[in-house]
């Protein structure tokens, strides 16, 4: 019912996003502002699957019309911008915020091997360290959330291996049991109190 409630919003569909956005903080290109990375390039790949762009799922409900299909969605961002040049990048960030900051974690390990071996590749989640833990009420929503989003879009096999060969795959949407086995450089940075751990309830 959600996927299909987001699928007329910005959040689900490409027709109802703004033409343009403003590019500023880490994608800024003002040294005095972004002195670190405001001469790269940058590239902004907007929110629309609700499931970090892991769903897999090749049968499509004939009444809604809603696909689940995000990592095809991400597979034909990277091969766009692998063949518009990042194939030679020298250096790279993946980064995101919230729903984008978790996709940083699930996906940073692959995208460092899509690029030159010799590239320097870092990631960074911006408020995507969701954690598994009970809510106030002693239910543990987030994880029945998670689970649901595996189930739905079709996501376990889009998970990374080193998870899923040990957990079951909705908890494997919790960085907690995704960033020690991450390879790639990654940096972490989540305000204590995150309004969206704090209504899944």
């Amino acid at each position: 019912t959600t996927c299909l409630q987001r699928s007329h919003t910005r959040l689900g569909s490409s027709k109802e996003m703004a033409k343009q956005v403003a590019f500023s903080g880490i994608l800024s290109n003002a040294p005095e502002y972004n002195p670190d990375f405001y001469n790269w390039n940058k590239v902004r790949v907007r929110y629309c699957d609700g499931s970090s762009f892991t769903g897999n799922k090749e049968e499509v409900d004939p009444s809604t019309n809603v696909h689940y299909r995000g990592a095809r969605v991400w597979q034909a961002v990277i091969e766009d911008l692998l063949a518009k040049g990042m194939n030679k990048a020298k250096n790279a960030l993946i980064s995101g915020c919230s729903a984008g900051g978790l996709t940083s974690i699930l996906h940073c390990d692959r995208f460092h091997q899509l690029l030159p071996a010799d590239a320097n590749v870092k990631c960074l989640s911006d408020a995507g360290f969701f954690i598994n833990v009970k809510d106030i009420t002693g239910a543990n929503h987030a994880e029945a959330f998670f689970n649901d989003v595996v189930a739905t879009h079709g996501s376990a096999k889009n998970l990374p291996s080193s998870c899923t060969s040990k957990l079951p795959a909705g908890v494997c949407f919790f960085p907690q049991n995704e960033v020690q086995q991450i390879q790639t450089p990654l940096f972490i940075l989540n305000a204590a109190y995150d309004s969206w751990q704090v209504i899944i309830r």
